[in-house]
């Protein structure tokens, strides 16, 4: 290790080539300390928009780690390939001509059939989704459980890119959440009356209010909103 301006320096392999870069960067950092600018696979920088995935390999480990660049820290002597968009089918469809019948899944991405049980998307995951397990249920025609296991996935599509059946496991979960959200889910009784509000410009003095607290003010917000039960 070196040290540079007080800070300490560990080598990183970005596309084989050796950098030293502070210890303490995310992947994107890193990146960019090294002299480097991103034109794509950048995104959101906050863990959300899953555009920054990459694969990387620690020393002294054989297996291949994924992680999302915006939030992965450096290690010594990590090597890092990023893959900010993996080619992969995805159906069209009309949400509106779909309903909660569990064979519309198959029947848009008959790909799952194949399914193997591998568990190879799963390990591929970054958000920790069990990506199997939702592949499994959608099979078994539960679209709910797919939609509320996958509800963190980020569209990232590592699960795909290992696939060895080549299904597109984020493409299934999406629809199943969509189905899910359109059709399963049950209406908040509230919600008509807060679009109504948005309408009219009524909920702008509630979130003036909001954005005047202080972050123990928004948590204990959110501690009566939660406890709130009307909102069901």
């Amino acid at each position: 290790m070196e040290e540079r301006e007080g800070r300490r320096l560990v080598p990183v392999f970005f596309y084989g080539k050796q950098y030293l870069v502070p210890e303490s960067c995310t992947i994107i950092q890193a990146y960019e300390f090294a002299g480097h600018t991103f034109t794509r696979g950048c995104g959101c920088r906050a863990g959300a928009c899953g555009a920054c995935a990459a694969l990387f390999l620690i020393p002294g480990s054989a297996a291949i780690k994924v992680g999302l660049a915006c939030q992965t820290q450096v290690a010594p002597g990590m090597s890092v390939i990023q893959i900010p968009y993996f080619p992969t089918l995805k159906a069209a469809y009309e949400l509106e001509t779909l309903s909660a019948d569990p064979l519309h899944i198959p029947e848009t991405y008959p790909k799952l059939l194949t399914c193997m049980g591998c568990n190879t998307c799963r390990k591929m995951c970054p958000q920790e989704i069990n990506v199997m397990d939702c592949m499994s249920a959608a099979l078994q025609g539960d679209i709910e459980a797919v939609a509320l296991q996958s509800m963190s996935c980020v569209m990232c599509g590592m699960c795909a890119a290992r696939c060895p059946a080549d299904i597109a496991p984020y493409h299934i979960m999406l629809l199943a959440r969509r189905v899910y959200g359109r059709f399963i889910l049950k209406s908040y009784r509230y919600l008509p009356v807060r679009l109504k509000q948005i309408e009219d410009g009524t909920a702008e003095k509630e979130l003036d209010k909001l954005m005047a607290l202080d972050i123990a003010g928004l948590k204990e917000a959110y501690k009566k909103q939660q406890a709130d039960k009307r909102i069901i």
